[in-house]
Parts: C-alpha cells; structure tokens; sequence
C-alpha cells in the first residue's frame, strides 16, 4: 500500500494551522494515549534558521504547542546529538532553543550524554548493532522534524538522513564513505511515528549548511520517512530513483518511493519549487569519498 503525503502552506502566521492540519490528517495513524513525544531536530551547524540550515527554534515551538494541545503529554523532549564540527548544547543555546524550552515547558537533550542501548541491526550492512538513545526508543511518539534541503554528500537532506544524527560517534563523517547504507542501518533501528518536514525556508545550491535559502512555505508530513523524502526530492526537482540512500532503504523495506499525495495548496506542482544544485561538487565530493572509503579498506 502506497503512504499518503500531505503537502500544505506554511508561514508564521499561519503556523499553528498548518500544523494542526497535518497532525489531524494521520491522527488515525497515531496512538492515542502518549505520554512522551520526542522530535528529533536538525542541528547540523551554527547556523541561524533564516540560513535555512537548520531547525527554526519558532516554528518548533508551534509544532510543540500543537502537540501538546493534541496529546496532553507529560513530557515533551527535544533531541539533537554532538557531530564532528558542533556540540549539541551549544547549538540550543546559540540558536534560540533555550528560549522554546522554557517557554512551552519542554526539555531538550543532547543524545551524547543520555543513555544509549544496544539494539541488532535486521540485515545490517555496516553495523550488526547500533546504540541508540534511550529516549527515542521508549517515547510514545517519535517526530522526525526534517528540513528541505540540498546536501552535498546525499543530494538531499530529509527525514532518512535526519536520522543519522544520533549515530552516537561524534566524527560521523568517519561514516561518509557508506552513507546510504549506514542511513538504512539506522533508519532499521530508530522509526518515526510522524515525518514533518519544515519547507518554509529550505536550502538550495551547496547545502546542507552553507548553501542558500530558498523560501517554498512548505510543510511536508507522512508517516513513512521513504516516501516522505520522495516527495521531497520530486519538490526539489530531484528524481528520487536516483538518490542512492533513498533507493537504498526501499530496497530493505523501511518504506516505498510511491506514495499518494494530497495537498489544500491549489494548482500545486512540483515545477513551481525547484532548488538549484551544485551538481559538479556533488560528484567532485562523491569520487572523493568513494576514494578514501576504498583506501581505508585496502
């Protein structure tokens, strides 16, 4: 069965409609008694979300308040993990989480000081076992809270590649060389209830951090993080049979590139969307990862 993707528009002050319209649209899919939501961020630099690198700090505060309003949770945790460049705590208080957190009453956790299990990887091909953090794991609902843009290592930057974020090794470019099958490991492991994808301010050209923004007023939501990053590729103008990880975790049944769209934004088309690229850099990038992977093996 194909999964249904709901494309809406999105501003500040329209926000908590948008939201609230793509939460009620798979609320079915949803378990109703949630105590703890944990949304996983994307944090991949010190960057400011006008950037459109990373998360928006406002708009992560009106997914909350409508989750909150929705679900009656307990708790609601925000997670981000260290990185080879970035530490997660200084990000919360560089670009305005602290000020979300306290506001709605939220907690926010860097993955590197939380405990982690060890947890077998179904058909690994890079890790046999992955530790993921606890917190993920355990919460009643899981949000992949992903941005819209290019990535010069994967083309695209998504839900499925959100995810490699909380890899736990901090040099996660150690991982490059492998990337697509190191996100489906990943993705095998740690699942999203819910796949929201943030377009109101993506990044096109030589993202995933110092590209240019591109405002599209997007918000882009499924429950299936394949299909969801397939809808995303086809708005940047990418065909998604040709991004590799994407392809990758279909073949091992994380989810399907078809899907049903569904959209309120009238005349929608893909064509109206389309983010430019450094398609030279990405190849440049991809002989030079394809290298040093094959060296380190030899």
């Amino acid at each position: 069965m194909k999964s249904r993707i709901f494309v809406t528009h999105i501003t500040y002050e329209k926000a908590d409609h948008s939201f609230k319209h793509s939460i009620e649209y798979f609320y079915s899919t949803v378990k109703k008694s949630v105590k703890t939501v944990c949304i996983k961020v994307n944090l991949c630099d010190y960057r400011m979300a006008d950037s459109g690198a990373t998360t928006d700090p406002v708009l992560l505060g009106t997914l909350v308040k409508v989750l909150q309003n929705k679900f009656n949770p307990r708790k609601i945790f925000v997670i981000e993990n260290d990185a080879t460049s970035i530490e997660a705590n200084s990000l919360f208080n560089l670009l305005g989480f602290r000020e979300v957190a306290q506001q709605h009453s939220i907690h926010l956790v860097n993955a590197a000081d939380e405990e982690w299990i060890n947890r077998p990887v179904s058909d690994g091909k890079v890790f046999s076992e992955l530790e993921v953090p606890r917190i993920w794991l355990e919460a009643d609902l899981t949000v992949n809270f992903a941005k819209l843009k290019t990535n010069m290592i994967t083309q695209i930057t998504g839900c499925l590649k959100n995810m490699f974020g909380l890899l736990k090794k901090k040099h996660k470019s150690v991982y490059h060389g492998q990337i697509d099958k190191v996100i489906g490991d990943i993705n095998r492991v740690m699942t999203s209830d819910l796949c929201i994808v943030d377009g109101l301010v993506g990044q096109e050209a030589a993202g995933p951090a110092f590209g240019k923004p591109k405002r599209c007023e997007l918000l882009i939501a499924g429950t299936n993080p394949v299909s969801v990053d397939s809808c995303c590729a086809r708005i940047m103008g990418f065909n998604p049979w040709f991004i590799k990880h994407i392809v990758h975790c279909q073949r091992r049944g994380i989810g399907k590139l078809q899907y049903i769209l569904e959209t309120d934004i009238q005349k929608f088309s893909y064509n109206n969307y389309k983010f430019k690229f450094s398609r030279a850099e990405y190849l440049m990038r991809s002989i030079i990862r394809r290298f040093t992977h094959l060296s380190a093996a030899g």
